[in-house]
């Protein structure tokens, strides 16, 4: 599980949040079958895949309204509205925190680290996420796109992170399940990097890109490498 040692307890943290604090994966596949279901054409994976697709971001309404237009059943502005509506309910309904996210976050706050989030959903999405799953407060910021003017992996957005917790972006750890997101720019500004390899459902490899720790698992795992367990 780890690849290096460091110093025990570490004095800073930033979380991504999406599959790393819970499955995200679940709960968007989750949304896109109830769409579907509501509006009586396609399946779930199609939707789905209009997410993936990058015409729009992840998150945009706009993949909604495309997949309606293409199945012809386009009802401006009902139908869409209502659809829209029910993605966003069954979303944040369908997130889950993985096992031992809130009893690590809980030792973390306890020992006094101070803890931030850095992703790349809208500070509106991330809030209500966050909210819902009970963890806000162990966090001192959430650092979003519309916050920093960035997407990781730019480095301002880490260094942006880094500054909610008045520490700067070396002394940090970064706890994240993208290599390419927050794994490969953590290396670059001498983070501490903890590679969140259950919460990756893409699994690209990228044997070149090198994580400090690799978890298997969210609670046992972290609290080992991060030496919370009495």
């Amino acid at each position: 599980m780890a690849d290096t040692m460091t110093e025990p307890i570490p004095e800073y943290v930033l979380f991504d949040m999406d599959n790393t604090l819970y499955d995200f994966y679940f709960a968007k596949t989750q949304s896109c079958e109830a769409v579907v279901n509501f509006a009586g054409s396609g399946d779930g994976m199609e939707l789905f895949r209009y997410f993936m697709s990058g015409t729009h971001g992840f998150e945009d309404h706009n993949n909604i309204h495309d997949f309606l237009e293409d199945k012809g059943i386009f009802e401006p502005p009902r139908l869409y509205e209502d659809a829209c509506a029910v993605y966003e309910e069954v979303k944040l309904a369908s997130l889950k925190l993985y096992p031992g996210v809130k009893e690590t976050l809980k030792m973390l706050a306890d020992a006094g680290v101070p803890m931030a989030i850095i992703t790349d959903a809208e500070s509106s999405q991330a809030e209500k996420r966050l909210a819902t799953t009970g963890v806000r407060d162990y966090f001192d910021g959430v650092m979003t796109p519309d916050r920093s003017g960035v997407r990781k992996p730019k480095p301002e957005i880490f260094h942006a992170a880094a500054g909610m917790l008045k520490c700067n972006v070396h002394e940090a750890w970064i706890v994240g399940d993208s290599p390419k997101r927050e794994i490969e720019p953590g290396n670059l500004l001498g983070m501490t990097t903890v590679y969140a390899k259950y919460g990756d459902w893409i699994g690209i490899p990228y044997p070149k890109i090198r994580p400090d720790y690799t978890l298997q698992s969210f609670g046992g795992d972290l609290q080992e490498i991060m030496h919370l367990k009495k």
